[in-house]
């Protein structure tokens, strides 16, 4: 039996991929004040970084409700694979879980695997390419979510920040540490702690050298990168995507190099100017 494809907002995937795989979107909700959109339906990511710009307050996400995803269950006659973003960043993943299992006692006639991306943005966006790639060769659905997970737990995410504005609203770190690292022009290089944690990996003084480091970091934790997908997300920050991506293919030969823009659900945290790379 065929696979469909279901992944969340957070995957950051640009729309000619999920044309190209006929992968289906589940959107989180994002609140301004007391107006509410669907995250990549009633709000692009242009709408977004505009409106956050006029908002004193860090917009708040909800994550879709199991019902969300049990509609998109009804749409397909195939086996179903959902990636969500990181169970530790949101509770999308515990969302489709319920939706399984409320979906299954009365329906047996599919099979339906939950993988838990243990990441976010581009790098949950990679485990969708690579779950779609996959399937598309006529990989059994269970071993294919075992291969996912094994994918997830050794998938490679780091993340420059351009500002701390919104960290520090959000809590990330306290006012004080976050206007100190301001002033002395600190940057912030952001990994996930390999179980879907956003971890601190470096701390880079000027933003000219965390961007070199950011492109130096990446050879020193992948192997056999020419046979690997890299994808750049930026938050609001296209050309700045394009001089990283070169910078990338002067130094590194991968299989393929993608470009897409960070959404609502991570451009919440991570402010405009934001790069996050991630391979796999």
């Amino acid at each position: 039996m065929a696979i469909k494809i279901i992944t969340d907002s957070c995957s950051d995937l640009p729309q000619d991929l999920l044309e190209k795989y006929n992968i289906a979107i589940i959107p989180l909700e994002i609140r301004f004040d007391d107006k509410s959109f669907l995250d990549g339906i009633d709000l692009t990511n242009k709408e977004f970084y505009n409106m956050m710009k006029k908002h004193k307050e860090l917009p708040k996400t909800a994550s879709p409700s199991p019902e969300q995803f049990i509609k998109e269950f009804e749409n397909t006659e195939d086996n179903i694979l959902i990636v969500t973003i990181s169970s530790g960043l949101s509770s999308t993943y515990n969302s489709a879980l319920i939706a399984k299992e409320i979906y299954e006692e009365n329906n047996k006639s599919k099979k339906i695997h939950v993988i838990d991306s243990l990441s976010a943005s581009v790098g949950e966006g990679l485990i969708v390419i690579k779950a779609a790639q996959m399937a598309a060769t006529g990989m059994d659905i269970d071993e294919l979510a075992h291969y996912l997970r094994k994918c997830a737990k050794e998938g490679q995410i780091f993340f420059l920040l351009d500002t701390l504005e919104n960290i520090i609203k959000g809590g990330r770190i306290g006012k004080v540490t976050g206007h100190i690292a301001t002033l002395l022009s600190i940057k912030l290089i952001l990994k996930s702690d390999g179980n879907g944690i956003v971890d601190l990996a470096e701390k880079v003084r000027g933003s000219n050298r965390a961007f070199k480091r950011l492109v130096d970091i990446i050879g020193e934790n992948g192997t056999s990168l020419e046979n690997k997908i890299l994808a750049i997300g930026h938050a609001n920050c296209y050309h700045k995507a394009l001089k990283y991506k070169t910078l990338i293919e002067e130094k590194y030969k991968f299989k393929q190099i993608i470009i897409t823009t960070i959404g609502a659900t991570i451009g919440t945290y991570s402010g405009e100017g934001g790069i996050l790379v991630s391979f796999i």
